[in-house]
């Protein structure tokens, strides 16, 4: 089970500031968090034609989002640790096919906190950027929420018009990345 000091970071989407986000419970300010990536390489396990609006697709991806990646920083408008007001805004932060280890695109995020009650109550938008297009990401979730999820609201190129789910599975210490299953529906 994870606390409101480490899954305030899980901007919505997992996207991956799970265990940096205590790097921010001290001070006040805006911290700047920039951290390397890992090559890029395309994943076989995406929406592999381009369709049209009308045609269906159902789609289910799991996808591994590291710790460490991209670019991240916290506004911490109190003076002591994270509460409501506070955002978590991320970029370029690495999107990983979860069976190959493979980078098959970013995201990016924001989350606003509204409350620290159920391990944190935040509002979030984001944007996985994959191949042919991008998968849009929104809503209030509670971190305590089991499972925790959030809606797939839309989508670009071959994902237009898809809604869905993201859905967290595990965060893997181990491998240092949360893993994510995302259900794309048209």
């Amino acid at each position: 089970m994870h606390t409101f000091t480490q899954a305030a970071g899980v901007t919505l989407a997992g996207l991956a500031l799970a265990t940096t986000a205590g790097n921010f419970r001290a001070g006040s300010g805006t911290t700047d968090h920039r951290i390397g990536t890992v090559p890029t390489v395309s994943a076989s396990q995406t929406v592999t034609s381009q369709t049209s609006r009308a045609t269906p697709i159902s789609k289910t991806m799991i996808l591994a989002f590291p710790f460490q990646g991209g670019h991240q920083r916290l506004i911490n408008r109190g003076p002591k640790s994270l509460g409501p007001g506070d955002e978590f805004l991320s970029t370029d932060m690495p999107v990983l096919d979860n069976a190959t280890g493979n980078r098959i695109g970013t995201s990016d995020a924001v989350e606003l906190i509204v409350s620290t009650r159920h391990d944190g109550t935040v509002t979030s938008q984001g944007t996985l950027r994959l191949p042919g297009g991008h998968v849009e990401l929104d809503g209030i979730v509670r971190h305590a929420d089991s499972p925790f999820r959030v809606s797939v609201t839309g989508g670009t190129g071959r994902y237009l018009g898809v809604g869905g789910q993201l859905t967290m599975l595990q965060e893997d210490d181990v491998r240092k990345a949360v893993v994510m299953k995302l259900e794309l529906v048209r």
